[in-house]
């Protein structure tokens, strides 16, 4: 791997990646186990050690290391309790719809499924203070876990726990990347607006 390729990185071999995190450009990257490739750029959908390997064709494969020495499962279907990583498409006032990319243990799915987050399965309170535009926006990418099977391959998803929620969003105003300040805020770093979301917190 050469310095230019280092470079591009906005993570090193070995650092600690949470699910959505950016991890650099698809050229020269590509996504292999534990990341998935959306636009031009390579993220991660699993929580662990960023693993990086040279290919024959000058690529640099990025994958992602399990947490206690984990393995990635073989099948590609989704259970009660697998943690998921997605786009919100729509929303309504009781809901948001997912497009699920990705599963942690399963890494990217080559079928994406659609997921539903109810109202009362955004965090832990009572149902009627949570407002789905406050926690969540078409375009944001969610990271949230498999409570039910649902029906016809759509599953009922939960951001209740602390680590589950909004992973990445974007600006309405300026179109840059927001960071999180609190767990139900994002900030703009160059408008310095506030938008509400249901934030993630990433495991340390």
């Amino acid at each position: 791997m050469n310095e230019e390729t280092i470079k591009q990185l906005l993570f090193q071999e070995g650092d600690n990646v949470a699910p959505g995190d950016k991890i650099g450009s698809r050229k020269p990257l590509v996504a292999g186990k534990g990341c998935y490739e959306r636009g031009q750029y390579v993220y991660s959908c699993a929580l662990g050690k960023l693993k990086l390997s040279s290919l024959q064709n000058g690529s640099v494969e990025a994958s992602i290391c399990l947490e206690d020495g984990r393995q990635y499962a073989s099948s590609q279907v989704l259970t009660i309790g697998h943690k998921v990583l997605g786009r919100v498409i729509r929303i309504t006032n009781n809901n948001a719809t997912v497009e699920i990319v990705a599963a942690e243990e399963i890494g990217n799915l080559r079928e994406h499924h659609s997921g539903i987050i109810r109202k009362e399965d955004v965090r832990v309170s009572a149902t009627e203070e949570v407002q789905i535009y406050e926690s969540f926006r078409p375009g944001d990418i969610v990271y949230a876990k498999v409570i039910s099977l649902g029906d016809s391959r759509r599953y009922f998803l939960s951001t209740a726990e602390n680590d589950l929620g909004v992973t990445r969003a974007v600006c309405s105003s300026s179109g840059e990347v927001m960071v999180p300040v609190s767990w139900k805020e994002m900030q703009c770093p160059k408008t310095q607006i506030k938008e509400p979301r249901k934030c993630a917190k990433p495991k340390q």
